[in-house]
């Protein structure tokens, strides 16, 4: 059989090292009509990809490929391909490219371009190449002819997750991904998911172009079965549910909780869930199979700003009211904040700095991530409208992947650097471990722990009173960082 490589690289946001799921649903696809190897840039150097692809000689390397920086190691990857083995074909598919296939395309290294979901495509694609065979009626393909530019017909369909394999598991050092995601003693943890996509309407979010606004699922069965899997091939315990939104039918997540019980298997899980979705006996009886802990995008303290601009179809009241209901439960909360909204005001933002002040103090167990700063996303509602208030898109993959998470310029924001110290100094403010409960006793974790503790007051009075002049917080925690950083090295 003929060898098929596809790479996961680097994304650049100092995620934890998830398995890559994406990649392991297309191996599972293919691998009766080709011999796959997953490859993972965050683990493995780009030199030792080229090794690879010059000892084994594939048809093809596929990238997995998202807006931001993950796109530059693609190009630096492609490019020493290329330079070494000039007949390997590049594709790339996932979310970047299925908002801009024909910019992709125009990259000189990038052979082809798969569109919204891969499984079938990839397949037909490979197929294609081996055979010798035409392109033109592989639907959701992009692909160059005599240097120029093809898009075959999209489809609008989705596959029925119930029908595809389960991931290629075996492909993957699970352990390796295991460890880098636990944190205690016994844990063992891995990502997967039981769903797609999402229903609502949310007007910052990708769902509503590229899965439709439609949200698919496994069976609770079956969503069940690959936990069982998972917990008695590789004594998984801890699964961190990687859904867009966990618990849109109720009914089923209800089912897959009994499976769990009625089984007797000791686990735990995290989901991601809208908070109005907390209902006391609802989620009781999740949390009775080993739900611990939601991750919650509450966006913003602003109800106009969650109605006119982002149309999450939620209120503060109800996140309140969530945070009261998972308080009740003991539950743990990972809450997501944004700030710079277009149209936003100041008052707006401060209204969403009050609200995590007061949902901290009704719920110590309420963690907030790092106040992130809006960027316009590829292929959502709030992209164009951004585009309207003068947001300058970037036009090529270059431009793309030096563009994320406060690398772009927003013309709606008076004072962008402003709302940059906010975003540094919110992970101090919110911060509330002690000592005691560190996991991670290392001299760098409890001197970056020390380093919270030394800088919280005087930064809870910026985010109280909205006082952002001589950031001498800002600048000492850089500075300690990078000496931190470099006594590490």
């Amino acid at each position: 059989m003929k060898k098929i490589i596809l790479v996961q690289p680097e994304n650049g946001l100092n995620e934890a090292t998830y398995a890559p799921l994406g990649l392991m649903s297309l191996a599972a696809h293919i691998r009766n009509d080709f011999d796959v190897q997953i490859v993972d840039l965050r683990f493995s150097s780009v030199d030792e990809l080229c090794y690879l692809i010059k000892k084994e000689k594939p048809l093809a390397v596929g990238f997995s490929m998202l807006t931001g920086s993950c796109i530059l190691q693609i190009i630096k990857a492609s490019q020493k391909i290329k330079d070494n083995n000039p007949d390997v074909k590049i594709i790339t598919g996932g979310i970047h490219p299925t908002f801009f296939p024909e910019q992709t395309l125009k990259h000189s290294l990038i052979d082809f371009v798969v569109i919204n979901e891969g499984e079938k495509t990839l397949r037909l694609l490979l197929g294609a190449l081996e055979y010798n065979m035409p392109f033109d009626n592989i639907e959701n393909l992009g692909w160059k002819e005599n240097g120029q530019i093809r898009i075959n017909k999209t489809s609008e369909s989705f596959i029925d997750l119930n029908e595809l394999p389960q991931p290629a598991w075996d492909l993957i050092p699970v352990e390796r991904y295991s460890r880098a995601l636990s944190h205690n003693p016994g844990e063992r943890v891995i990502n997967f998911y039981t769903s797609k996509g999402c229903p609502f309407p949310c007007s910052f979010c990708y769902n509503l172009f590229f899965n439709k606004k439609k949200w698919r699922a496994k069976t609770a069965q079956k969503a069940f079965e690959e936990l069982e899997f998972l917990h008695k091939n590789y004594g998984i315990n801890y699964f961190i549910i990687h859904d867009d939104n966990f618990v849109v039918d109720r009914n089923r997540a209800l089912e897959f909780a009994k499976l769990i019980k009625k089984s007797e298997i000791k686990i735990k899980y995290s989901i991601d869930a809208r908070v109005d979705y907390f209902n006391y006996a609802f989620l009781k009886e999740l949390k009775d199979s080993g739900l611990c802990e939601l991750r919650v995008g509450c966006e913003s303290g602003s109800n106009r700003v969650l109605r006119e601009i982002i149309q999450k179809g939620i209120t503060i009241e109800q996140i309140t009211k969530a945070v009261e209901v998972a308080k009740s439960l003991d539950l743990k909360l990972m809450l997501s904040f944004v700030i710079g909204w277009p149209t936003e005001t100041i008052t707006e933002r401060q209204e969403t700095i009050d609200l995590i002040l007061k949902l901290q103090k009704i719920y110590n167990k309420a963690a907030i991530y790092p106040l992130w700063i809006y960027i316009p996303y590829p292929g959502t509602n709030l992209f164009d409208k951004s585009i309207n208030l003068g947001f300058k898109s970037p036009q090529t993959l270059e431009e793309w992947g030096s563009y994320f998470w406060g690398k772009a310029r927003l013309p709606w924001l008076k004072n962008q650097r402003e709302y940059e110290i906010i975003h540094e100094l919110s992970q101090f403010a919110w911060y509330a471990k002690k000592l005691e409960s560190l996991s991670d006793k290392s001299l760098k974790n409890i001197a970056r722990h020390l380093l919270i503790k030394l800088f919280r007051i005087p930064i809870l009075f910026r985010f109280k009173n909205n006082f952002w002049r001589w950031p001498i917080e800002a600048h000492a925690i850089a500075w300690l960082k990078n000496k931190l950083e470099s006594y590490n090295d």
